[in-house]
């Protein structure tokens, strides 16, 4: 019986390790995918702020607008480091740490509410750009400062006790792309549990069989 148990585990485990690389596909899909939607939504968003803060920009001397556009293209040249810093954290994807007890529902996409590991991840990568509009008086804090700004770009994602980190903090679509990625994922996750928590099981009666088979022998 525990050579029968044998093959059904290495049959399963085979099926597990042909998903996990599935999913390890879709995660680099997703990262190069957030990069090209982060480079343009920092362009497109430091404008929004420029126009909804006129003021802001008309009081600035040419030296300071300069300054500050090239900070902006600094950060969007620098958008496929800072994607991956957050991104490539193996904690923020199952595959690569298959734990047994997650939610089934931690990838799932319902309308514009993206799975919130993910979105998180997403919005301290866009919450860079509020440092910059900090810095330039844009009604923005990204430091953790709860002064006087009208917007709050930051939360503390490990406890009411850890460090401020800069996280956009109104509504955003992910491009089709993204979505369509992880919707994928998320199918790819919730065969990948099943398979999982079945290996397991086995394992478990392995070692039941092995503990009886050891008692009857002595």
């Amino acid at each position: 019986m525990s050579e029968d148990i044998d093959v059904l585990i290495e049959r399963k485990e085979t099926e597990l390790s042909s998903l996990r690389t599935r999913m390890e596909d879709l995660k680099e899909g997703f990262i190069k995918e957030t990069v090209s939607f982060v480079s343009e939504w920092y362009k497109k968003t430091t404008k929004e702020y420029v126009t909804k803060y006129p003021e802001v920009v008309l009081s600035l001397k040419e030296e300071k607008i300069a300054s500050m556009k090239a900070q902006v293209n600094d950060l969007i040249h620098d958008s496929e480091r800072i994607v991956k810093g957050e991104l490539e954290n193996s904690a923020l994807w199952w595959h690569q740490r298959p734990r047994l007890h997650d939610s089934i529902k931690q990838y799932l996409q319902t309308d514009d509410k993206y799975p919130e590991i993910l979105d998180q991840a997403v919005r301290h990568v866009l919450g860079r750009l509020g440092l910059i509009l900090e810095e330039y008086k844009y009604n923005v804090s990204a430091n953790g400062n709860t002064g006087s700004y009208g917007e709050f770009w930051f939360d503390h994602p490990s406890g009411a006790e850890s460090t401020a980190k800069p996280s956009y903090p109104h509504m955003m679509k992910w491009s089709e792309k993204m979505q369509s990625t992880i919707r994928n994922y998320n199918d790819q996750y919730t065969t990948a549990m099943a398979i999982f928590g079945e290996i397991q099981k086995l394992k478990e009666e392995k070692k039941k069989q092995q503990a009886i088979n050891r008692w009857d022998s002595i």
